[in-house]
């Protein structure tokens, strides 16, 4: 979709143990892309604001892109990703829903602070394949941490200006 399949090299037999681990913590992070995308679905359905629901179109759009890449980067590691999370996409559906009591700011700024956690651990990865020598990839992960912050900061610009307009509902 957004990115070429890009082919990495083969994981050496004395890396797979660093691998493994590496491979658990990126399948957390596709959860956390799965549950973002979601959110971004609900938001996207639901919101009354029309600039709100058509930046969470956008970014849900963005965050399909993402979850294929990270699906693709365990693939290129030997794992089998997941396609989605039931889990997931319920508790997106109870976060949206919520926001009739708590208000959308609290929804939005929790979202902010997904975005940001992901990118550091994006940013961690990268780091940690760069140590290993596994340069390709790093690259793939730093790509996917700008992006992350990226979309941190704007919704960082959402969480601070939804007080503003005074609409406390998404």
């Amino acid at each position: 979709m957004g990115q070429s399949v890009v082919e990495f090299e083969p994981i050496r037999s004395d890396q797979r143990r660093a691998y493994r681990s590496l491979i658990r913590d990126v399948k957390l992070a596709l959860l956390s892309e799965i549950g973002a995308r979601a959110v971004y679905d609900h938001i996207e359905r639901r919101a009354r604001d029309e600039e709100l629901a058509r930046f969470a179109g956008e970014m849900n759009r963005e965050g399909v892109e993402i979850v294929e890449r990270v699906q693709e980067l365990l693939r290129g590691m030997g794992a089998r990703p997941r396609r989605t999370s039931f889990r997931r996409r319920a508790l997106a559906r109870i976060l949206v829903h919520g926001a009739r009591f708590t208000g959308a700011r609290p929804v939005l700024r929790l979202i902010r602070h997904a975005e940001e956690t992901a990118g550091r651990w994006y940013g961690d990865y990268a780091l940690f394949l760069v140590r290993i020598g596994d340069h390709g990839r790093a690259r793939a992960f730093h790509e996917l941490r700008a992006k992350k912050e990226r979309r941190a900061l704007v919704m960082g610009a959402w969480v601070d200006n939804i007080a503003r307009r005074g609409d406390r509902s998404l």
